[in-house]
């Protein structure tokens, strides 16, 4: 018992974590649902009001994007995720400075590029949610993520739990 239900084609292909991280957000948010969780995949999932996962969107993590970029290229740094320092911009103005522009304003706009596209598929208004490391970083920068839930995943194991033990507590 998931407390919800999985309207794909093969539910046996959805990750066992984004089922997890599902099951909290709509525990604990009413309405339809967006749950960025920034682990090793970026992933998006959709949560319908009613409860019925709808699938989503997986990239690229960032870090794993960052370890890509800094093996591939010979001659660039590894960097920490992190926005340009002050207010220099989006334009890199050295090397360092142009990957942190790079990486950071890309997930930015990876990020808000995606939600408005997922919310062009929903009907009516949607409640987006982050969790994971860089979900607070990420939220302080845009306006598309409305809540952080660092908890998000061990909150969904719980909730399974409770659903699924013989004498819930």
């Amino acid at each position: 018992n998931l407390g919800l239900t999985i309207a794909l084609p093969n539910p046996a292909e959805v990750g066992a974590d984004r089922l997890v991280n599902a099951v909290a957000a709509h525990a604990l948010w009413p309405g339809n649902l967006i749950i960025v969780d920034f682990g090793t995949a970026t992933t998006f999932d959709v949560v319908s009001a009613d409860g019925a996962y709808q699938g989503g969107a997986i990239a690229p993590g960032i870090n794993l994007s960052m370890d890509a970029l800094y093996q591939a290229a010979a001659k660039l740094p590894r960097i920490a995720v992190e926005p340009p320092p002050g207010n220099e911009g989006a334009i890199g103005k050295g090397t360092v400075h142009a990957m942190q522009s790079g990486v950071f304003w890309g997930y930015v706009g990876l990020i808000e590029g995606l939600v408005t596209r997922l919310c062009q598929e929903i009907v009516g208004p949607v409640t987006v949610i982050a969790t994971g490391g860089l979900a607070t970083l990420f939220q302080r920068h845009t306006t598309a993520i409305a809540h952080v839930d660092g908890d998000l995943t061990i909150k969904g194991l719980i909730r399974l739990h409770q659903l699924n033990a013989k004498n819930p507590t």
